[in-house]
């Protein structure tokens, strides 16, 4: 295990949050775009980025005054369908995805835009409906796909 250690410091690996952090900075403060018809959802993907901030990209929430990266997030689209029935013809199994939009202006004014969507699956294991809890949680999971295809893309974007 150690020699893998050696191996990845040796060659100059770093993980992406790295990237993404050098690009958006240690400060970011997030501003939530609320869909008046979905308003608990897109404070849900709100709740998701703060905690990606937090946990992936290590970075500290701010004002918007003291930011080094304004990030604006916009929830587009909410969609659950079922993806597989049990023997009696009953959804078992659904996909939510969520696509979420991102813009950013980082701190050297540099301006991006990004769209993605993230995809969660899950069961509902011998229940006829999909609860409340169930499907927040599914849209949060899709939402923290969608948020780490966004810090992929920022990092990927980073000079």
């Amino acid at each position: 295990m150690s020699l893998f250690g050696i191996l990845i410091s040796s060659c100059g690996y770093y993980p992406v949050s790295y990237y993404s952090k050098q690009s958006l900075g240690k400060n970011i403060y997030v501003n939530t775009i609320i869909a008046l018809s979905d308003p608990e959802n897109s404070i849900i993907a709100k709740d998701a980025l703060l905690q990606a901030i937090a946990t992936r990209l290590h970075s500290n929430l701010s004002s918007k005054e003291n930011a080094d990266t304004i990030i604006t997030i916009s929830m587009n689209e909410i969609n659950m369908y079922s993806i597989a029935d049990d023997e009696d013809g009953f959804p078992r199994f659904y996909r939510m995805q969520v696509g979420i939009s991102f813009s950013y202006i980082d701190k050297n004014n540099n301006a991006r835009n990004f769209s993605n969507i993230g995809i969660y699956d899950f069961s509902v294991e011998g229940q006829s409906t999909v609860t409340d809890e169930k499907r927040f949680m599914a849209i949060n999971q899709a939402s923290l796909q969608s948020i780490d295809k966004f810090v992929a893309k920022v990092a990927s974007s980073w000079r």
